[in-house]
């Protein structure tokens, strides 16, 4: 599947852009306000970084630097991976777990940023595909004459059975 197959990426194009020259006090203070992790930095409208929480605590609080002294440019981090929305989001997932990151600015043919995804946009869509996955198959197999769901059911209730007379009778022996 590719990124601009995910629900989590169509209904969610809003991306809070900062310039490169404007402080970590008003990125940080916005930041907060909508509850998001991260920022992308342009200059002359073009995507130059992004300046995340971590960012914050490592770049700014580690170093005790004055927020509203300081510009984005100084604390951003510069080494971007970027997709595009026909990426496989499979492909997505893996750069930012090699590359150790959970912010992924989304840009176009034109290098424009046009979303940017969290690795929480991904779990949340993995746990849906998952879940709608497991209803198809289950569904598939029923229509085909299984009966899987029912056989895992019936096996489960055995078993609890089974756990619950064992236990009652054991009680006899202590």
């Amino acid at each position: 599947m590719k990124l601009n197959d995910m629900p989590e990426f169509r209904d969610k194009k809003h991306v809070l852009s900062f310039d490169e020259s404007d402080s970590v006090e008003a990125a940080v203070n916005k930041m907060a306000d909508k509850n998001y992790g991260a920022v992308v930095v342009t200059k002359d409208g073009k995507l130059t970084g992004i300046f995340t929480e971590r960012d914050v605590l490592r770049r700014v609080v580690a170093n005790d630097l004055n927020i509203k002294k300081t510009a984005l440019k100084d604390v951003m981090s510069t080494e971007l991976k970027t997709a595009r929305t026909d990426d496989l989001i499979a492909d997505c997932l893996r750069r930012m777990s090699q590359g150790r990151f959970r912010h992924l600015p989304v840009v176009n043919e034109s290098d424009e940023v046009i979303g940017m995804l969290s690795q929480g946009d991904f779990v949340a869509f993995t746990m849906s595909d998952i879940v709608n996955r497991v209803s198809r198959a289950a569904g598939a197999s029923v229509q085909a004459g299984q009966s899987t769901p029912w056989s895992m059911l019936t096996a489960i209730l055995v078993y609890t059975l089974a756990v619950l007379f064992l236990f009652s009778g054991m009680q006899h022996w202590l």
